[in-house]
């Protein structure tokens, strides 16, 4: 990602490297009916995550369809913006791999998992970018940003 689009999302985020999105999927059992809520989402090299229960229904939807959409919402005071992200979801595994994103997230998995990054209760995935979108607050139209992200 260039520097100065890095700095400026920074800026924008409440914190550095997590921030509260809208998370989107669909339910395939029900007819690929929409579903929001309210995530904490994870940042780690402009890569996001998010935590959840492996028996949550948020981890079924992502089971039958591996697909969502987040966005977070910036507001500089008068001036709205956001950053729109859809795309494929990967279930991240790997204890070592989570541990790093929840450390450099700041984001306190043991509330919620007593296992930390390593518990089996926990439901942990990526959003890897198939489009991606950047609304400044003050401006009018959203910039693509798609090839900015890692894949």
């Amino acid at each position: 990602m260039k520097l100065e689009l890095d700095e400026e999302l920074r800026r924008q985020f409440n914190n550095k490297h997590k921030a509260i999105a809208h998370f989107a999927t669909v339910d395939a059992g029900r007819g690929y009916a929409p579903e929001i809520r309210p995530m904490t989402l994870l940042e780690d090299g402009w890569r996001f995550y998010i935590a959840t229960s492996v028996s949550s229904r948020k981890a079924k939807e992502i089971e039958r369809h591996p697909k969502a959409a987040f966005l977070v919402y910036f507001h500089d005071g008068k001036n709205a913006g956001y950053l729109r992200v859809t795309g494929r979801l990967q279930a991240v595994t790997d204890a070592v791999a989570r541990a790093k994103v929840v450390k450099t997230a700041d984001y306190p998995l043991e509330c919620r998992w007593k296992g930390g990054a390593a518990d089996p209760a926990l439901y942990f995935t990526r959003i890897i970018p198939e489009r991606a979108e950047y609304l400044k607050p003050g401006e009018d139209e959203a910039t693509d940003i798609t090839a900015e992200l890692p894949q």
